[in-house]
């Protein structure tokens, strides 16, 4: 009953109506009304839905059991920082496929965890080399590929107890067996239904592919891992950060080194090498998760290394790539190179007053200019030798070694070959849905065979091109025309080629004593189109498309009709392994090479910056700790883009650490950037940088011979702190620089390794203690040096105008020191006795070992090849005599200089042919 029959009035009216109203009040109003009710229902229907949506979509979906109808639902509640590109990654929502997720604020389109994208292993049977994997999804992945791997197959060699290879590639291809060992220093296990894959060890998991995806398709395979959760070192970085996108494939700007990576977790180190010729993308994400995608058609292939210290990683990589030790000692003085002038009379003119400049120390130049290859043979022939007479006229004994290229100039006049018009992007009778591509099935592992007798030759022809036309790369219409600096090329295949091949393009008389490989990515600089490129190669980003831009295009061809891009990364080391088999011996640097070792590492085309200076320094430590020993840097660049007036300081600091380079170039390109274009006190600056570099050889050559030149402090340190640190190296095991990496630096900050230490040149003892920051005032001249206690460092005094003459003629200087070795005597540790030691390598059977203790220097032979110092021309190949030792470390009383002591002794290393040598140091 209301008010006068109006419920308004109720309001009005209130304790009249009040009894009424309350009668009329539901139970969910009283929920809804009473304000501490309704938080505790809220908090009771959250406390048991969460624990239900976080078992539904995290929990469950990660348990072992076999779902049942064999796919993982997978959650999208996964953390940006751990969210994986799902097919292009950074694409509308439109495109993200339906089975991955969609992050509406990033557009970013990422896998579910598990992604559902992958393979399983049938119920019926546990994973073995036999099983044949099945994709949850047959007819579709997120790069909405036409075809899917429907036969996928996993199999994992033991192939050492350290190494241990993983592949997954497509049954229809190959049959691939793995090795098992009794001994090996890791367990794997295989994961089924859904497949996933971890290697453990002692220090605890080293690979783990993390239940990402795992994606074979036609000419796109993925596949994600995880090797630490701590920190990656390697492709190119100090270390391996998150967000780092790297390209597999040989092009200008690309990585030299084999794709290695070291990972460090709990204290030691692993390894991993991804071996796949086809072009790839390494991409780390946040959680060090790491993608790998490949544009391919038969797999993938991971090499592990246990370790435990990133010197047994080198070492079971170079059991891959082998060991290249074959070098001259004159390889490791100074080559020059100059292309700064067109016109041969000039250049000729030029390379006589760069020979016979007095001060200039080099061993070897690249002649009047670089070689180009010429269909007519005859190009170039009389001023090419005339630069390698020039040079063998000349005083210091400098050496003939010419740039050349893969590909050959095509000047043919008349030719019955015929010039079939431009490249094209269609893909014509090549289509890779076309007949001829389905016959080759995708199995890129060879290019065209190697059998020189298979090539059907024209005998009509009057050049090489003609000759060999089936041998050279082919386009969609026709023979393949590419453009390198205005001229027309073609590229013959190395591997299909007769044996004189080689020799034959060498029209030239003259000797010469090595050869630099330049442009072997090979380049190609011919205008590309890419339109059809997405469609063809469904993985196709703009870091490929970078990569794709200066070589050739992608639908090129050889004569049995497999696409030029499958094989490209091994281009380089065909044409190395063409010039081997010509030229035996002959040294050879390759600016391109695919996991080999058996030739320097060339870097070609780095432009003049102090970022370039710093990146030159970890390439090369990177380079050499991943087997690649010999490597050679430009010294301020090698490009066309230098200032040498305002970009003078850079140069001076690039010619000091080029004092610490396994092998140095100058390379002068378009403007000359020898020290004799400076000024004065530049050119004085950068000479005596040349000259220290020849006075540290024998070290250098020393060190070379067992191990890396420059080194990552994390490769000398494995379990310090010092891992992450890129602004100081080591330089073999017993000197230490930190190099001037910005402009305008006046002071050089070291955290220092343990140990005693010592300034190289003066001797001063480095007073602060381990992992303590040691700061020094440095000018234009300076570049810190150290040097550590209980080592004994080799160079010579005097230096001559190359390499070779330095080592024959200046005499012997020891630098020494001097540590403490600990003994321990009823429980108490005394230090009684100084100790250092070193040796110099001469050859295969004599190393000279130097040790010095309290009773002075004891000088010995290790071997008995006396003739490399003691005998006669030409045998004779080394100075005998030492005239300086400075020991550093001493006490203040024994000291004749303020920081050191100081001897100028005569001492006859032919000596050793009697008996042991003593040099008494303390009397």
């Amino acid at each position: 009953m209301y008010a006068n029959g109006n419920p308004e009035k109720c309001y009005v009216f209130y304790p009249v109506c009040f009894r009424f109203y309350i009668s009329e009040i539901k139970w969910y109003d009283r929920i809804l009304l009473n304000r501490p009710l309704k938080v505790i229902l809220a908090l009771l229907v959250m406390s048991i839905l969460v624990p239900v949506l976080i078992y539904r979509f995290l929990f469950f979906t990660s348990m072992d059991l076999p779902p049942s109808d064999g796919h993982s639902f997978g959650s999208c509640l996964v953390p940006r920082t751990a969210r994986i590109p799902c097919g292009g990654g950074n694409i509308e929502q439109s495109e993200c496929n339906s089975q991955c997720c969609y992050d509406l604020h990033n557009k970013l389109c990422f896998h579910r965890f598990p992604s559902r994208f992958s393979y399983l292993v049938p119920h019926s049977e546990n994973w073995s080399e036999e099983t044949v994997l099945t994709p949850r999804f047959p007819r579709t992945n997120p790069f909405n590929s036409e075809r899917v791997v429907t036969s996928l197959r996993l199999s994992i060699d033991e192939i050492s107890p350290t190494h241990l290879s993983i592949e997954v590639y497509d049954a229809n291809v190959k049959s691939l067996y793995g090795r098992r060992i009794d001994n090996s220093t890791y367990v794997y296990r295989v994961s089924s239904p859904e497949l996933n894959i971890i290697v453990n060890t002692t220090q605890g998991t080293i690979f783990n592919t993390i239940r990402g995806p795992l994606i074979a398709s036609d000419n796109i395979w993925e596949m994600v891992f995880q090797l630490t959760e701590e920190t990656m070192y390697g492709l190119g970085e100090l270390p391996l950060k998150p967000g780092a996108s790297k390209v597999i494939y040989s092009h200008d700007g690309g990585l030299s080194a084999v794709p290695l990576i070291f990972a460090k977790s709990n204290g030691s180190f692993h390894g991993l090498l991804v071996d796949v010729k086809t072009p790839s993308e390494i991409w780390v994400g946040d959680e060090n998760q790491i993608s790998l995608k490949s544009i391919t058609k038969t797999g993938l292939k991971l090499h592990l290394f246990v370790g435990p210290e990133p010197k047994d990683i080198m070492r079971d990589v170079m059991s891959i790539i082998g060991q290249h030790k074959k070098w001259d000692y004159w390889m490791l003085g100074a080559h020059a190179c100059s292309e700064v002038s067109d016109d041969d009379s000039e250049a000729l003119a030029l390379l006589n007053t760069f020979i016979g400049d007095a001060n200039l120390p080099f061993d070897s130049h690249c002649g009047v200019k670089p070689i180009v290859f010429s269909s007519n043979g005859t190009e170039d022939a009389a001023m090419v030798e005339e630069g390698a007479r020039a040079l063998r006229r000349g005083t210091g004994n400098r050496k003939f070694v010419p740039h050349i290229a893969p590909y050959i100039r095509y000047v043919v006049e008349n030719s019955t070959l015929d010039d079939v018009g431009s490249n094209t992007t269609e893909v014509g009778a090549n289509d890779r849905n076309g007949e001829q591509n389905d016959d080759y099935a995708g199995a890129e592992s060879t290019i065209v065979g190697s059998n020189a007798t298979d090539v059907e030759t024209n005998e009509d022809c009057t050049n090489i091109v003609c000759e060999f036309e089936d041998s050279m790369l082919q386009s969609p219409s026709g023979l393949y025309f590419g453009l390198v600096d205005d001229d027309k090329v073609v590229y013959p295949n190395y591997e299909n080629v007769p044996d004189d091949f080689v020799d034959r393009l060498w029209t030239y008389d003259e000797e010469f004593h090595g050869v630099f490989l330049v442009n072997s990515w090979p380049v190609d600089q011919s205008e590309k189109t890419h339109n059809e490129t997405a469609e063809m190669l469904p993985y196709f980003n703009n870091n490929f498309e970078a990569a794709f831009e200066d070589t050739p295009q992608w639908n090129a061809n050889w004569s049995n009709g497999e696409y030029y891009f499958y094989g490209h990364n091994a281009y380089g080391s065909k044409f190395v392994n063409a010039l081997e088999k010509t030229y035996n011996d002959t040294p050879i640097y390759s600016t391109s090479l695919w996991m080999k070792a058996n030739a320097v590492v060339n870097r070609q085309n780095v432009p003049t910056s102090w970022t370039n200076l710093h990146k030159e320094l970890i390439e090369a430590a990177l380079g050499g700790i991943s087997g690649h020993w010999l490597w050679s840097t430009p010294i301020c660049g090698d490009t066309e883009n230098i200032d040498v007036v305002n970009q003078a300081h850079l140069c001076v600091k690039w010619y000091l650490a080029g004092t610490y380079m396994p092998m140095i170039k100058i390379h002068s390109k378009g403007i000359r950037r020898d020290p004799s274009s400076f000024n004065t006190t530049e050119r004085n600056i950068m000479t005596e940088a040349l000259n220290t570099r020849l006075r540290l050889l024998p070290y250098i050559n020393t060190v070379l011979q067992e191990g890396p030149l420059l080194r990552p402090m994390f490769y000398q340190y494995p379990n310090s702190d010092l891992d992450d640190l890129s602004t100081q190296f080591h330089v073999g095991d017993h000197l230490l620089i930190a190099p001037n990496l910005l402009p305008s630096q006046s002071h050089v900050h070291v955290r220092m390794p343990p140990g005693e230490w010592f300034e190289f040149t003066s001797g001063l003892k480095v007073d602060v203690g381990e992992g303590e920051i040691y700061t020094m005032t440095t000018t234009e001249a300076d570049f810190v040096t150290l040097i550590r206690s209980r080592a004994i460092v080799v160079t010579q005094r005097d230096v001559r105008r190359s390499a070779e003459l330095t080592r024959r003629n200046a005499a012997f200087s020891l630098t020494i020191a001097v540590g403490r070795i600990g003994i321990v005597t009823n429980g108490l540790k005394q230090w009684e006795f100084l100790h250092a030691a070193g040796s110099l390598y001469m050859s295969p059977n004599m190393t000279i070992v130097f040790d010095m203790n309290d009773n002075g220097l004891h000088i010995t032979a290790e071997g008995d090849d006396f003739d490399v110092f003691c005998g006669t021309d030409p045998e004779v190949l080394w100075a005998s005599r030492i005239t300086e030792i400075k020991v550093y470390g001493l006490d203040d009383d024994q000291n004749n200089y303020d920081t050191h002591k100081h001897f100028n002794p005569n001492i006859n290393l032919c000596d050793l042919q009697n008996e042991d040598i003593v040099f008494n140091i303390l009397g």
